[in-house]
Order: structure tokens, then sequence, then C-alpha cells
């Protein structure tokens, strides 16, 4: 009896540390937790960074001193108006996915629906996140009143603390195949970020065309495109500052050369110093 005693003590505590561990695991449990949505800019580049004229003030023109500047925006402005034309209702949609609170299901999913409205016309969305043993798998459903209902416009994963992941996206509902995949990586802490854009289509002249955006603590160039056209196996590269607009493109196809070409503050033509 008395060393029985002596070691009730000693269970009581191991007991004690077995059920907090218990219940700490319990609170954890990712599962039972909403996950992490993505960022927004996941699947969106912000092409305001880049510097225009409306960005730069005492533009001096004519823009024929602006030619390297003007070779890079030209670029950009293809691929601008590529994912602005078709990711208005698809990124409309994730976007409003923050404002509402989704809905635990019985097969261990969450749940976000919600209407929204895209240039005129109303939609129903539907929103799944389930977390796996990778990390977490997205899928976005669209439905449009008399026109279709429930198709899938894009799907997902990303890994649990939305740092790293990809989206695959169908044209539309008259053209349901895969026309773009994002993949994209962000670090909270160095505030750094990447997405690229790949095209995948049906075209062998463009299927893997892409754009990959860059975000980065490096100087002066914080900013960078990597451009790269599938038809003609051409790269355009871009690097800029952020801050002060200077920057420069690389085209060799262009060019004719495999030399940087520099613009400057103003985003008039300079000697590249590097």
């Amino acid at each position: 009896m008395m060393r029985f005693i002596k070691i009730f003590p000693i269970l009581f505590v191991i007991a004690a540390i077995g059920l907090i561990i218990s219940c700490e695991d319990e609170t954890t449990n990712p599962l039972d937790q909403v996950p992490t949505m993505p960022s927004q800019s996941t699947m969106l580049i912000d092409f305001d960074e880049f510097p225009d004229t409306t960005q730069v003030e005492n533009i001096d023109y004519p823009l024929a001193t602006k030619m390297n500047w003007g070779w890079a925006a030209g670029n950009v402005a293809v691929w601008n108006s590529i994912l602005t034309l078709n990711l208005v209702i698809p990124v409309a949609a994730f976007r409003e996915a923050f404002n509402h609170q989704p809905v635990l299901q019985s097969d261990g999913s969450w749940f976000w629906q919600y209407d929204i409205s895209v240039e005129d016309e109303n939609f129903t969305a539907k929103l799944y996140g389930k977390t796996v043993t990778e990390g977490v798998e997205w899928k976005m459903l669209l439905s449009k009143s008399g026109a279709y209902t429930d198709f899938e416009w894009f799907t997902g994963n990303s890994n649990l603390p939305a740092t790293e992941g990809s989206w695959t996206l169908n044209k539309n509902p008259e053209s349901p195949s895969p026309f773009l995949l994002i993949e994209w990586a962000r670090n909270p802490q160095e505030e750094t970020a990447s997405v690229k854009y790949s095209l995948l289509t049906t075209s062998l002249t463009q299927n893997e065309s892409y754009i990959f955006y860059g975000k980065t603590n490096e100087v002066p160039m914080n900013r960078f495109y990597q451009i790269y056209n599938a038809e003609d196996e051409n790269l355009v590269d871009i690097q800029w500052s952020y801050e002060s607009h200077f920057g420069r493109v690389m085209d060799m196809l262009h060019f004719q050369d495999k030399n940087w070409h520099c613009w400057d503050d103003k985003l008039d033509d300079t000697e590249c110093t590097e």
C-alpha cells in the first residue's frame, strides 16, 4: 500500500502530461481548422508595379527616346491583356471568398458559397478547400443562371502555411479545357514573392509560353519579368527598380545581341553601367 502511495504521484504526473499532449494535438489538428486561403496576389500579377508614363512625373517626349523601356512595356502589356481578359471572372470569385465564412462538410472539406456580380452579370460561387497530407486542395465552381451550373473554373493546391502552391484554370464554360497554369510562392517575412503563368493550349505554337514575375530584395533592381514565347523560342528578360523606375531589358531576337538595354528614372534610353 505504501509503495502504491509513493508511485501514485508519478503516475498522476505522467497521466497529466499525456492528457495535455493529447489536448494540444487535438486543438492543433489542421484537419479541424479552416485552411488558410492563399493570398489574392497568387492569382493575378499587379501589372501596375511596372513603371509607365502615368507613374513618372516630368516625362520628356517623344517616346522615341524611350525605346528600351517601350519594348519591355509592350511585352508586358500583351500578357496584361491576355490575363485580364481571361481571369476577370475567376479572380473576382476568388477575391469575394475572403468576405465570407466557410462551413465544414461531412467529408472534411470546407465550403464557401456566395453570389457575385462581374461586369453586370450575376454568378453563384462555390469554393471548396480540403486539407490533405500534402497541404490543401482547392476547387472553385461557378454557376450563371440560364447558362451553366457548377462549372469547374479552377482547381489548386497550397501548402499549409500558404507560402507556395499552384492553380490550374479552365478557359471558360464554352471552352472547358485547361488554359493556364499558375505557380506561385511567397515569403511574408522577407516580403518576396513570385508568380509564373504558363499557357496550356491546344495550339502547339503558343503552348508553354509564360510570363514569370518576381518581387525580390535585390539591389538596385528588385522586380523582374521573364517572358518566354514558345513559338519563337525566345526569352525577354526585364528587371527594374520599383521605387526609382529605372531598369533594363534583354531580348536577343529583338536587339540581335545578348546585352542589357537600359532606361533611366525618366524611362529614357541610357547606357547600361553593369
